[in-house]
C-alpha cells in the first residue's frame, strides 16, 4: 500500500467515525449470521461486508455491554472499517453481553477466532483483530492461546483497554490520574462500579443483601428502570443507600471498604484478567489507541500497557479531551492532534496490508 493511499484511507476512516450520528444507526447495512459458540450453540455474528470482492478481514471483539453487537459504537466502528475496504466480523460474546467478568471470556475469544478462520469470507493470511475496552484485555490474553498463535493475525489493535486492575479500580475510587507530572481529577463513569458490584458483591461477607442488590443491578444493566425503582423500595435503608451510591457513581468510605474486600477475595481472577501480568509475554505487533476523554478507563492505562508490550505503537488522542485536563489550546492544537491520528492509522493500515 503506497503512502498516499494509506493516508486517504486513514482520513476516510476517521471521518466515518467523527461524522457518525447515532440516530442514523438503523440506516447502516449489515448481515446477521451465526458462528458455533464455545458452548456449542449458534451464536450471533454481525458482518459488515465490503463492496470489494477481495477484502481483508477484521474481527472486531466487543467490550462488556448488554447491547453487544447492537451497541451504536460497535456498529459505528464496524461500518467505518467496512467503508475503507474491510470485511468486518462482530461476534457476540455471550458472557460479555451478560457483563460477566470471568476467565471464560478469554476462551470465548480464542474459540471465536478459530471458528471465524473457517468462514468462507475470511482470508486466514489477511486477518486483523481489534479489542474494545474490557474486550481488549481479553483479546490480549487470548493472543497467547494456541488458537491464535497457530494462525497469527497480522496485528492486534487495543482500543481503550486497561492495563492493571489495581490502577483501574483506584481510578474508580479516587477519580484521579497522573499526567505529565500533574494530578488531575476526572469523574469516573458510574458504569464501572455497577459492573464491579454486580459481579462480585456476592463473593464477600457484608451486612448487605447481596442477592437483592445483584438482582437490582441486573435490572439496571438491562435498562429496566421501572423495575429498578420497584426493587429499590423493597431494600432496607442501608442497602438502598449503598445502591444509590453505586448507581450514581458516588464513592464513600463504605464503598472503598467493600471494593478492597472484593479485590482481596477475587485476587486470583482479577490478576488473570489484568494485562499487567502477561503483556510482557506478547511478541506480536499491537497497536494501542486511547481517547483522552475516556471516563471508563483512563488513557493513562494505555500508556502503561504500551510500555510493557514488546512490539507496540501507541496513540493517545486529544482530539476530544476531558474538560478537567483540557488546556483550551484551541483549533490549531486540535488540527495537530487530528494529524497525529491520521498518521497513526495510516501506518496501521500500511502495516496490515
Amino acid at each position: 500500500m503506497n503512502y498516499l493511499f494509506s493516508y486517504i484511507k486513514a482520513l476516510k476512516w476517521i471521518l466515518s467515525i467523527i461524522t457518525f450520528k447515532e440516530d442514523k444507526v438503523d440506516e447502516i447495512d449489515f448481515k446477521d449470521e451465526f458462528y458455533t459458540g464455545l458452548n456449542g450453540e449458534k451464536t450471533e455474528l454481525r458482518v459488515f461486508y465490503s463492496k470489494k470482492k477481495t477484502s481483508q478481514s477484521v474481527i472486531l471483539f466487543p467490550g462488556a455491554s448488554p447491547y453487544a453487537e447492537n451497541h451504536p459504537a460497535m456498529v459505528m466502528l464496524g461500518n467505518a472499517l467496512r467503508n475503507v475496504g474491510y470485511n468486518v466480523f462482530l461476534p457476540r460474546i455471550p458472557t460479555l453481553k451478560s457483563l460477566l467478568l470471568v476467565k471464560e471470556n478469554v476462551d470465548w475469544f480464542s474459540h471465536c477466532y478459530k471458528e471465524l478462520l473457517n468462514h468462507e469470507s475470511v482470508s486466514k493470511k489477511d486477518i486483523m483483530v481489534v479489542g474494545i475496552s474490557y474486550g481488549g484485555a481479553n483479546l490480549l490474553k487470548a493472543s497467547l492461546s494456541n488458537e491464535m498463535q497457530s494462525n497469527k493475525p497480522k496485528s492486534f489493535l487495543s482500543y481503550g483497554t486497561y492495563f492493571s486492575i489495581n490502577t483501574a479500580l483506584k481510578f474508580f475510587l479516587e477519580g484521579k490520574i497522573n499526567y505529565q507530572n500533574k494530578e488531575y481529577h476526572i469523574t469516573p463513569h458510574e458504569w464501572g462500579m455497577i459492573v464491579l458490584f454486580y459481579n462480585f458483591i456476592n463473593t464477600i461477607d457484608s451486612k448487605h443483601d447481596a442477592v437483592a442488590i445483584t438482582k437490582l443491578l441486573k435490572c439496571r444493566i438491562e435498562d429496566k428502570d421501572k423495575e429498578v425503582e420497584r426493587l429499590l423500595e423493597q431494600l432496607s435503608a442501608e442497602d438502598r443507600n449503598l445502591v444509590n451510591h453505586i448507581l450514581k457513581g458516588k464513592i464513600n468510605d463504605e464503598i472503598k471498604v467493600l471494593v478492597n474486600k472484593i479485590i482481596s477475595e477475587n485476587n486470583e481472577l482479577l490478576n488473570f484478567l489484568s494485562p499487567e501480568n502477561y503483556a510482557h509475554k506478547i511478541k506480536d505487533k499491537v497497536f494501542v489507541f486511547h481517547g483522552a476523554n475516556d471516563s471508563m478507563v483512563p488513557f493513562t492505562e494505555s500508556n502503561l500497557l504500551a510500555n510493557q508490550l514488546q512490539n507496540s505503537e501507541l496513540l493517545i488522542s486529544f482530539v476530544f479531551e476531558h474538560r478537567e485536563i483540557s488546556t483550551n489550546r484551541g483549533f490549531i492544537f486540535k488540527i495537530k492532534e487530528l494529524i497525529k491520528m491520521i498518521n497513526f492509522f495510516a501506518h496501521y493500515f500500511r502495516y496490515n496490508k
